[in-house]
């Protein structure tokens, strides 16, 4: 009889079962409910039954009596409570809530979850938390070895609990719980069942802590060379979990199944194209790769999309993430996680049930040395991409992350590596835009055991119209700044080359009482008084934390806007020399040069008028990468040679005051890393996020590129300072004018 139902279990819900190797040669199982979101198809069966209604949260509210018995709408079984059966009594606002703001099951008071032919000597697993968060209360059960413990507060408890003899078991509700996981079966299975848990245990992780990854190459081949030696799994949408995983034609359906299976470093999982709808986060924990054979999760024809499909929730109600990324050594590539209700991508160290922050801090061979390779996250419940617990030397490389928003319209960034991030991280060609709250958020917490003085880097990165909806929508709540540059918690040092902030709601690089580094070469800021007239490019106003060896230094860096082409009086005729563009069309900036551990060096903020670049059209930032997943190539911002407009207090701007006048910025080694030079195609860098167009007879350092045909050209270099010419067309030429592609 138990052999039936979990079958048909399986069948009706399509239920994640765990494999395991127990030590009888036996396969364990376990049956699981995932009550985190109600499929279409249920949703679609309630919608047109009237015992069914929907309350303010969004709940689906079953209003009618339940006695033993199963739940049904429009006459048929619901798959998320497939196998089932409760005892409810009938309620105009309904005792069986599902879905919603909430992302659970809820019941009421004295209600009953009854699962049946269940077997002596099996576990059941349940994922609790109380519904009043001022009450303490305690589920009971009959036919366990043991007490369910009690919830308080905001807690989710999981509770594990040997069943004891044949038959059912029955779990009766004090006052009123929501349930987000329940799982019946062996105990070793159970391990790999419900949205907290995390892999099985793999005794032979590997606990290298070597950081080899060299920030200074060419990106543009990675995901060619990093794949490790060792086996293959292949994942496919419409894949079987009980094949072998082994070739295409065998394909796992379930990438958690895969990523169990990772047990030795080396291997690559191959996700064929499409759509993936786990119905739990998806955890990476005891999986580590080594620093010269790294694990790998890849979709090479295409892009993978993990559609989490979470309903939006309050964040301490219900935080799940779409992938959850404990281990080290691993690389991504084109995989997409969206619909997420809280992180769509979580790096992190675990802490230890019980544990503190010091076991986090020893937990060295833990969330670091990751690499996450052209993948997007969008339209996830807090952020697009989050580090946090000390991961640290993860590398994020041409990912945009875009469309991020809470239940309330303002909180979710793009990227976050906040609050007790580690050292090292690094991000290259990423941008963040149209998130409800942040692009970059690195507000930093010193907190327990953590310290501070952690190190971020972003290289060629674009933060655009952060604080909005959509592209014309204002979020009403969101902070809406580009670049958050740390907060008044802890030293955060931020190393900034080539970064653009444009059109944000609020600042675009935001120094944000950050007491540690602030380091900005060659950067562009925008912004748009028609966006917000209290909107600033950039904000650096506020004393620098000198006496603890820390700077903020700008070099090369520009903010486009028209205050030289306005009076920088404020309407009552008092003028304020640290904050200009009040009256213009471009927003504010504010750079303080008289604070004391401020260095600016080479920057232009007045002189750098939108007429005197090839366009200011800023949509153009988020059009589609090319092939490679590079940026896209736009005229936006570049320096149009040879231009000039008449400037404020009869002056003459010039475009060629901003060519070749910048400081030269070297390979460094900083707080311990190697950071890239800024390279640049003249005598000296230009002024900005680029270097401006060669002519069709450009010098380039020593050597003329004569072959190179009439029309528009562009030079790009890549992060190893490979110099290329690409002219309309789709031509590319090296710096001796000969065709390459």
């Amino acid at each position: 009889m138990r052999k039936i139902f979990i079958m048909l279990t399986m069948i009706l819900l399509g239920a994640h079962c765990a494999f395991a190797q127990s030590d009888n040669g036996q396969e364990p199982q376990a049956v699981a409910w995932n009550f985190i979101s109600v499929p279409e198809t249920d949703a679609a069966a309630i919608a047109a039954d009237a015992n069914w209604m929907k309350d303010g949260k969004s709940r689906l509210c079953y209003t009618g009596a339940l006695d033993n018995q199963i739940v049904t709408a429009s006459g048929e079984e619901l798959t998320i409570t497939a196998g089932l059966r409760f005892t409810v009594s009938a309620n105009p606002e309904g005792n069986l809530r599902m879905g919603g703001s909430t992302s659970s099951l809820w019941l009421g008071d004295q209600c009953k979850i009854i699962i049946p032919d269940c077997k002596k000597g099996d576990w059941l697993k349940i994922e609790y938390m109380t519904s009043k968060s001022t009450a303490t209360r305690t589920p009971t059960a009959t036919n366990l070895t043991e007490t369910l413990p009690a919830t308080t507060g905001k807690t989710h408890v999981t509770a594990l609990a040997e069943i004891a003899a044949d038959g059912n078991v029955e779990i009766t509700v004090p006052g009123g719980l929501y349930f987000y996981n329940l799982a019946v079966g062996d105990k070793l299975a159970l391990d790999n069942t419900g949205g907290s848990s995390t892999s099985p245990e793999n005794p032979d992780n590997p606990k290298d802590v070597t950081h080899a990854f060299d920030i200074t190459q060419d990106f543009s081949q990675l995901h060619f060379t990093i794949f490790g030696n060792g086996p293959k799994i292949y994942v496919a949408p419409d894949g079987d979990d009980a094949a072998d995983g082994a070739t295409p034609e065998t394909a796992l359906k379930s990438i958690q199944l895969a990523v169990d299976k990772a047990v030795e470093p080396g291997t690559t999982i191959i996700l064929a194209p499409g759509e993936y709808r786990p119905t739990a986060r998806i955890n990476i924990d005891n999986r580590n790769g080594t620093h010269d054979n790294y694990n790998s999760m890849v979709c090479l024809d295409g892009r993978a999309v993990i559609n989490c499909d979470h309903p939006t929730h309050g964040h301490s109600d219900n935080p799940y993430q779409g992938v959850r990324l404990t281990s080290s050594y691993w690389y991504f590539y084109h995989i997409d996680i969206t619909n997420a209700s809280d992180n769509g991508m979580l790096i992190e160290r675990n802490k230890p049930t019980g544990g503190s922050s010091a076991d986090i801090v020893k937990a060295t061979d833990q969330g670091h040395d990751n690499i996450i390779e052209a993948c997007n996250f969008y339209r996830n419940g807090d952020t697009g991409l989050q580090m946090k617990n000390m991961a640290e030397y993860n590398y994020v490389i041409n990912c945009d992350s875009y469309l991020n928003c809470d239940e309330g319209e303002g909180d979710a960034d793009g990227f976050a590596p906040k609050i007790s991030v580690g050292t090292g991280n690094y991000f290259f060609g990423c941008r963040a835009y149209l998130n409800s709250d942040d692009g970059w958020d690195v507000f930093y917490k010193k907190d327990g055991a953590f310290g501070d003085n952690q190190t971020i880097i972003l290289d060629n990165c674009i933060t655009y119209k952060n604080g909005f909806l959509d592209e014309n929508t204002v979020a009403p709540k969101g902070n809406g700044n580009g670049f958050k540059c740390g907060s008044d918690q802890g030293a955060m040092n931020v190393y900034m080359n080539r970064c653009l902030a444009v059109c944000n709601k609020a600042k675009g690089f935001d120094q944000n009482h950050n007491s540690g580094d602030i380091i900005m070469n060659n950067c562009t800021g925008m912004t748009l008084t028609s966006i917000s007239d209290k909107a600033y490019s950039y904000r650096i106003y506020e004393a620098i934390n000198t006496a603890e060896g820390h700077k903020v230094e700008l070099t090369n860096c520009i903010a486009i806007n028209d205050n030289d082409l306005k009076d920088k009086r404020d309407k009552t005729g008092a003028t304020k020399p640290t904050e200009h563009g009040k009256n213009g069309n471009y927003g504010r900036f504010q750079v303080d040069e008289t604070l004391e551990g401020l260095s600016v060096n080479n920057c232009e903020f007045h002189k750098a008028a939108p007429e005197l670049f090839e366009s200011i059209d800023h949509t153009q930032l988020i059009a589609p990468r090319d092939a490679d997943g590079n940026l896209p190539e736009t005229a936006f911002a570049h320096i149009k040679k040879g231009s000039t407009v008449p400037g404020y207090n009869n002056t003459q701007l010039v475009a060629d005051a901003l060519i070749d006048t910048g400081k030269a910025v070297d390979t460094t080694e900083y707080q311990g890393l190697a950071v890239p030079a800024i390279k640049y195609l003249g005598s000296a860098p230009d002024l900005g996020a680029y270097e401006t167009t060669p002519g069709t007879d450009s010098v380039i350092g020593n050597t003329v590129v004569e072959k190179v045909p009439t029309g528009r050209a562009r030079a790009i270099i890549t992060a190893s300072g490979k110099i290329v010419i690409k002219v309309d067309g789709g031509a590319v030429y090296n710096t001796a004018g000969q065709l390459i592609k």
